[in-house]
């Protein structure tokens, strides 16, 4: 059999296999996104992928954490020395409440699938099907592992966990989707190099004496530090770093007092620092500490700062994004691939590509001609399921393909 030959067979029986589990694949979906657990709370779902995959003929382990798995997808005489191409999908909801209106919303208070992990899990859990229905009819030429990562919304990231248990070993290759509101379903966003940003947790705690606010004089002003902070830190940063780093700044707690009438004796305000590179995300994370204490000296405030480390920049390798364009210009057509830019949003699967080749691709949750769409980590986030079919045809599409000299 001639490899263009394979090669149509292979994409025939993926479409096949992807038409008769869609189905399936969205009502997973559909329980997940119902029953969302935050990080390293994800028992039930993890419960829910390893079963579905024992039934399908397939070996899965959970994490030595607790939860998340991975799972081997083999052929016959299949050599470990050979490399395996390894496909990752996030598990973990946020801890925010679900507006959607949604049929299927979240029955846990105060945690909603708002970033579309249950899309990620469901379309990789139907990845792992359609690839054992490819063994078995002596199609699946390369080893695939499939892992499902835990914790991604915290800090440094389940991915860290993932890698101390062993998902990349003999792992030669590896991919991962997000869902992109501001793609059209049906495509796929890549790009070459940074694709998200490095992001840190900044926690800043303030103390004084407290006091009347009749006598300010006799107090330290706690609030008026954290307003000073607020409003000057990230003038500050974009002086002292260069700009081409794109350092971020961004508050978004901010917490002291109690009445009208009095000086609270403490307060924090809490936020994140954001680099699009390594070298900007080094200096930046070395001067907060430097600049806060310069900012609220003159109130007499003590300052405790913590930075929390987070996850570097997600950096895609020039040969896992030509074998992603390839695999979804094959199963979607030449339409079905466009560019995206880098954000500075972040993602833990950084910490995968520091280690492996591979690329991170933006899935189109947007319905086809409209104009906007309810962004990720808001209560109102919505996908559109079409997206699904369009996750597993890549994925497998990728995983099964063989790469080629120029491609």
């Amino acid at each position: 059999m001639s490899a263009t030959t394979s090669d149509a067979l292979r994409r025939a029986l993926i479409d096949r296999a992807v038409d008769g589990l869609v189905d399936e694949v969205v009502a997973l979906r559909r329980d997940l996104h119902t029953h969302p657990e935050v990080g390293h709370a994800e028992h039930r779902t993890t419960a829910l992928v390893v079963d579905r995959l024992e039934r399908a003929g397939l070996v899965a382990k959970v994490l030595p954490v607790g939860t998340g798995a991975w799972c081997d997808v083999l052929p016959a005489g299949f050599d470990y020395a050979d490399g395996l191409v390894g496909l990752r999908a996030d598990i973990d909801a946020l801890p925010i409440p679900e507006r959607t209106g949604l049929d299927f919303a979240s029955v846990v208070p105060g945690v909603a699938h708002a970033c579309g992990h249950d899309v990620h899990t469901s379309v990789l859990l139907g990845v792992g099907l359609v690839l054992a229905r490819l063994r078995d009819a002596g199609l699946l030429t390369r080893g695939v592992r499939l892992i499902f990562q835990p914790a991604e919304e915290t800090n440094p990231g389940g991915a860290v966990d993932a890698i101390e248990g062993g998902v990349l070993g003999d792992v030669t290759e590896i991919y991962a989707l997000h869902c992109d509101p501001r793609t059209d379903t049906g495509r796929l966003a890549l790009k070459v190099g940074p694709i998200t940003s490095a992001v840190d947790q900044v926690v800043v705690t303030l103390t004084g004496t407290g006091g009347h606010t009749s006598r300010p004089h006799l107090t330290q002003d706690v609030v008026g530090a954290l307003g000073a902070l607020a409003t000057t830190m990230q003038l500050l940063l974009s002086r002292r770093v260069d700009p081409r780093s794109g350092v971020s700044l961004i508050w978004g707690r901010v917490q002291a007092g109690s009445v009208a009438n009095a000086i609270p004796s403490a307060g924090e305000i809490e936020g994140t620092l954001r680099a699009l590179d390594v070298a900007g995300w080094t200096q930046a994370k070395a001067l907060v500490p430097e600049l806060v204490a310069q900012v609220v000296a003159p109130f007499g405030v003590e300052v405790e700062v913590a930075v929390q480390d987070g996850v570097p920049p997600a950096v895609n390798h020039v040969r896992g994004v030509r074998r992603l364009t390839r695999a979804a210009e094959e199963m979607l057509g030449p339409a079905g691939v466009t560019a995206t830019e880098q954000s500075l949003g972040g993602e833990d699967f950084s910490w995968m590509l520091q280690q492996v080749p591979g690329a991170l691709a933006r899935l189109g949750v947007r319905p086809v001609g409209a104009t906007s769409c309810p962004d990720i980590h808001q209560p109102n986030f919505v996908v559109d399921e079409g997206c699904i079919p369009v996750g597993l045809k890549v994925l497998a599409g990728v995983a099964t393909s063989a790469e080629r000299p120029g491609i």
